[in-house]
């Protein structure tokens, strides 16, 4: 079977992976130090670290599979989605109680989900188009 994934979707779920494996290791390690840098509850760091961990094997996992099904593609970015929109209510509903330094991570974090979910977006729709030519 010939591969219809283009590079960029698989390169942006690999670097989602990455990242997501990164910050999770992150949480996990360091969480009591940057628990009071943050002002969030070092039980949450360590859930959150769980979490992504979890999720950058899933990652990982569909962006290896040729061809890349677009199902888990699209739940993946669906993802990313409500994680940049749990960010924003975070900021909004809980922001006050954080530090300054806590506020930052969560909007730069935020931000490079926001970018990530979009160059995978692209990369699904150029894997259809591809995906549309070769039927």
């Amino acid at each position: 079977m010939k591969d219809r994934s283009p590079r960029l979707l698989k390169t942006s779920l690999l670097i989602n992976a990455a990242f997501s494996l990164t910050s999770g290791l992150a949480c996990l390690v360091f969480a009591d130090i940057l628990s009071p840098w943050t002002a969030i509850p070092s039980w949450i760091l360590y859930s959150l670290g769980v979490g992504l961990l979890l999720f950058a094997a899933d990652v990982a996992l569909t962006a290896t599979r040729t061809p890349i099904n677009p199902l888990f593609a699209k739940i993946i970015i669906g993802a990313d989605i409500a994680w940049v929109m749990a960010s924003v209510g975070v900021l909004i509903f809980f922001g006050s109680l954080l530090t300054l330094p806590g506020q930052l991570l969560i909007e730069l974090v935020a931000i490079a989900v926001a970018v990530l979910a979009t160059v995978q977006a692209v990369g699904l729709r150029q894997m259809r188009d591809v995906a549309q030519l070769t039927v």
